[in-house]
């Protein structure tokens, strides 16, 4: 089952290096790999196609590889839904488009191909040299309302964790997805509205703040301080650009207010009404990838 991921970034607490400092004969590399461009296939997106120490993603551009490997598989062994912010990166690494295929010498975990086997791969094949900074940026901190939560959590064991090296075969037709941890599904409101659904299942309330990173205008950080698991469902009016959470200096003022007919509340609104959570806006670290060397692959 080939699944679409969100790339992410896992926070930095201060400047250093993004490309580990041992030389890159110590670390773990693909055995062999492909790269070939790709010119039929814009805007298709780069799916990740995983099987036991195999890594395939037909259609991807090199900034998708690079969020792949330095955020939403950065440590080689857990998957982090932050979307991860580049800085530096030359325009054609969003332009162009390549086959990647490669293989481990022997049943490699798809979180490590993707993560730390396909950094190699990129400092070798592009000369990519980067670092990460800490930056005191704007964010929102994600908190429980006086009311409480109003989902409780889940049973132990009532989802499965995500094991993208061997995923549960597709639903049948009609079937509902497989209960896996941390699955956003996303929907819009069939009568055209504009009103979008979002589920986000199984998943801890630091998972959640990484999912609704991706829907605001800041990074989300999880201060909540719940544990466990929980299933949520939140029903909104996407923002519109300049639009932002009550109280939230300029973007608190919009120029361009929800209009008065609008069929779903804002998400910030939804957050308190149906969930029991707020975000509130305010200042934090926020992690920066900077590339400050990339050249055009070279030839297999």
């Amino acid at each position: 089952m080939r699944l679409r991921l969100i790339m992410a970034c896992a926070a930095a607490g201060m400047l250093a290096p993004a490309s580990p400092s041992q030389p890159a004969a110590d670390r773990p590399r693909f055995e062999v790999a492909s790269l070939k461009p790709n010119n039929g296939c814009e805007n298709r997106g780069g799916n990740l196609s995983p099987s036991p120490g195999r890594l395939a993603l037909p259609c991807v551009t090199p900034g998708s590889l690079i969020r792949f490997a330095y955020g939403t598989f950065a440590d080689g062994a857990t998957i982090s839904f932050q979307p991860l912010r580049v800085e530096g990166a030359p325009g054609w690494t969003e332009s162009e488009y390549y086959n990647l295929e490669a293989k481990a010498d022997g049943p490699v975990r798809t979180e490590m191909l993707a993560g730390p086997m396909l950094q190699v791969f990129l400092e070798e094949r592009f000369q990519l040299r980067t670092h990460r900074e800490a930056r005191e940026m704007p964010v929102y901190a994600l908190t429980v309302g006086k009311s409480g939560l109003k989902t409780p959590p889940l049973a132990d064991g009532a989802c499965t964790p995500i094991d993208l090296t061997h995923p549960p075969p597709p639903p049948a037709k009609g079937d509902p997805p497989p209960n896996v941890c941390g699955l956003m599904i996303l929907g819009r409101d069939p009568k055209g509205t504009g009103a979008t659904w979002m589920e986000v299942r199984g998943a801890t309330l630091t998972e959640f703040a990484q999912r609704l990173s991706g829907r605001v205008d800041r990074p989300v950080v999880d201060k909540t301080g719940i544990a466990g698991r929980y299933n949520f469902r939140l029903d909104f009016m996407p923002d519109t650009p300049g639009r932002g959470a009550p109280g939230a200096g300029d973007a608190g003022n919009p120029a361009n207010p929800a209009p008065e007919t609008a069929s779903a509340p804002s998400i910030f609104d939804a957050l308190q009404e149906q969930l029991g959570m707020k975000l509130t806006p305010e200042k934090g670290p926020v992690s920066y990838l900077v590339i400050d060397h990339m050249e055009k692959p070279t030839a297999n």
